[in-house]
């Protein structure tokens, strides 16, 4: 839903499919950073990461959009229990923007926490997914949008998270600030493939709920996957369009009284599609404000992203899972009788979420 199986390539294989990025303080002096991915992992997609996959933490310490420092993640082919071989890599420069190098931090094993040079800590491993958002709700509002109704008593007339009991699998590190480069940076993740052929960038991801609001699958397949193959400098240009479009019809429908007003700020909060962060101040997710920063893994990505397009909080009872005190501050996994997820986001109530 955040940005769950948002893509053709992604519903084909989850390992490369990233769902939320989180970044917010954890020790004093400290940031974490998360990428979960693999969609309903155990159930829809795989419990362990893609071997020809190049899982990155890419940062901007200008705050901009060009990055100069990138942390590389690999993993080895899982063994018979499924384990897998994690190392750790960081690139600064113009080393950042393409490649698979990198000066050497830490390795270490899924499902087990290991040091990074410079006090740092990274575990990657399978967890409970801590977005929660209402899918059904949602995609019944958009199509609202498209036929020309605005609908918000579909986010409390029967509230449900689509996540309750599902897992993802995770990246997580803890880095000094210092290793950011800056006292406010801009921070994205992509992942690309590299090995039989020439690296190619597959996935990215910044903003929580960018996709789901903006770029409803089967329709705009071509354009996600140039959102996701692109860079953060090009977004506003190539997809602030889309965005200015659905905000405004969301304004009008509203009644709110500057439509076109409302498009533009909706879109600059929206895109580009990155984070921004300031290390050591406290984390909370609100795309535009000048309050925002970050994203804390008890943020309700899903209320706050709805109430920036419709420019009033619609309300829903999905109520986030809060962090576990310590590192990697995810929940552990939740096995639960339910079927696959992949299933809603095929059916074709799922195609226009």
């Amino acid at each position: 839903m955040s940005h769950h199986f948002d893509s053709a390539a992604d519903r084909a294989d989850g390992r490369i499919s990233p769902c939320d990025l989180y970044a917010f303080p954890a020790t004093s002096g400290t940031t974490a950073l998360i990428l979960t991915v693999n969609p309903d992992a155990g159930r829809s997609s795989p419990t362990t990461f893609r071997p020809d996959a190049l899982y990155e933490f890419v940062v901007a310490s200008n705050a901009g959009t060009s990055e100069d420092i990138a942390f590389r993640i690999t993993f080895t082919a899982p063994d018979d229990h499924g384990r897998q071989q994690v190392r750790i890599l960081r690139a600064n420069g113009p080393d950042a923007r393409h490649g698979t190098e990198g000066t050497p931090l830490g390795e270490g094993r899924t499902g087990e926490v290991f040091p990074l040079g410079g006090d740092g800590l990274a575990w990657a491993g399978l967890a409970a997914d801590p977005f929660t958002g209402d899918g059904i709700a949602i995609g019944t509002f958009l199509q609202g949008l498209t036929e020309g109704r605005y609908t918000p008593e579909v986010f409390t007339a029967s509230p449900n998270n689509a996540f309750a009991g599902r897992d993802v699998t995770a990246i997580a590190l803890q880095l000094p600030d210092a290793a950011l480069g800056s006292t406010r940076i801009a921070l994205w993740a992509r992942i690309s493939l590299y090995g039989h052929a020439p690296q190619r960038q597959v996935s990215r991801i910044g903003q929580a709920m960018l996709r789901p609001l903006f770029f409803n699958p089967p329709d705009t397949e071509a354009e996600l996957d140039a959102l996701n193959a692109g860079a953060p400098a090009a977004d506003l240009d190539t997809h602030g369009e889309r965005v200015r479009r659905i905000a405004g019809t969301a304004a009008r429908l509203a009644g709110l009284s500057d439509p076109d007003g409302h498009a533009e700020r909706v879109a600059a909060a929206f895109l580009p599609d990155v984070l921004t962060y300031r290390p050591g101040q406290p984390a909370a997710f609100h795309p535009g404000s000048g309050d925002g920063n970050g994203r804390a893994l008890g943020d309700n990505a899903f209320d706050i992203a709805v109430a920036v397009l419709a420019g009033s909080t619609l309300g829903n009872a999905c109520v986030p899972r809060l962090a576990t005190p310590a590192f990697p501050y995810l929940s552990a996994p939740q096995p639960a009788d339910l079927p696959p997820l992949i299933d809603y986001f095929r059916s074709p109530q799922g195609s226009s979420r």
